[in-house]
């Protein structure tokens, strides 16, 4: 059975410019990711890989090139329809957690659920299950400033899936996080990928968070140099460190 190709990339360019300055963020990438895949891009800092991101995730448009989502060209399409592929299909997570200082847990994880009109009733339920999920079921009602930078990634995640994203795009996710709770985010995200079913690419400079992930690829200079199956990845997850 053929695995469904659910991101894909063709030729992806991006060039920003500075002034008279061009900066060759991208430079002809080409990408397949199928669906249910945990996918992690590894690269030094500058080379790309948040621009790469961002592309997949529709935050911005190439210089040339095309990218699909589910078969559809997101590169033609126009703001608003941009705007609802994200809200619907990708959830993202970042290095820095975007809490809300004054807003609860729980709060944080219905804030996407209230822009796409789900009812009240409905949002709350799913954000108590997904609360539950990521491990905070007894931290529902506490605010950023009450919770580790663990936890708060945690609760990021859980706003990350609380449209039920086709893809999940993590950027940096554990770039905050001392190695013992970095490893336990990435083994969070692993079990979401394998349990929930959702489609996981992942960022890093970190060669231990990528293990975890089931295929890696390599950027450098905006170019994607080599990639293979991860191999620690598909024996095990991370083992946090002791102590």
């Amino acid at each position: 059975m053929t695995e469904e190709v659910l991101v894909k990339l063709e030729d992806v360019h991006k060039i920003y410019r500075l002034g008279k300055v061009e900066i060759h963020a991208l430079r002809g990438v080409d990408l397949e990711v199928s669906r249910g895949e945990f996918v992690a891009i590894v690269g030094p800092s500058g080379s790309g890989k948040s621009t790469l991101l961002n592309m997949i995730g529709a935050m911005d448009k190439p210089t040339r090139g095309h990218i699909y989502i589910e078969g559809r060209d997101i590169t033609k399409m126009g703001d608003a329809e941009r705007a609802k592929l994200r809200l619907e299909k990708i959830g993202f997570v970042f290095q820095q957690y975007h809490l809300i200082p004054w807003l609860p847990a729980i709060k944080s994880v219905e804030v996407p659920m209230m822009i796409a009109n789900v009812p009240q009733a409905e949002r709350r339920k799913r954000a108590e299950k997904l609360l539950r999920a990521v491990g905070l079921g007894e931290r529902m009602y506490h605010k950023p400033s009450e919770l580790s930078g663990g936890e708060q990634q945690r609760v990021a995640i859980a706003r990350a899936l609380a449209n039920n994203p086709e893809i999940l795009l993590a950027d940096e996710p554990t770039g905050n996080l001392d190695t013992k709770t970095g490893a336990e985010i990435v083994n969070l995200i692993r079990r979401l990928n394998e349990e929930m079913g959702v489609t996981c690419i992942v960022v890093t400079h970190d060669l231990e968070v990528a293990a975890a992930a089931k295929r890696i690829l390599y950027l450098r200079d905006g170019r994607i140099v080599g990639g293979a199956p991860a191999v620690i990845g598909k024996a095990k997850a991370l083992k946090p460190e002791e102590g």
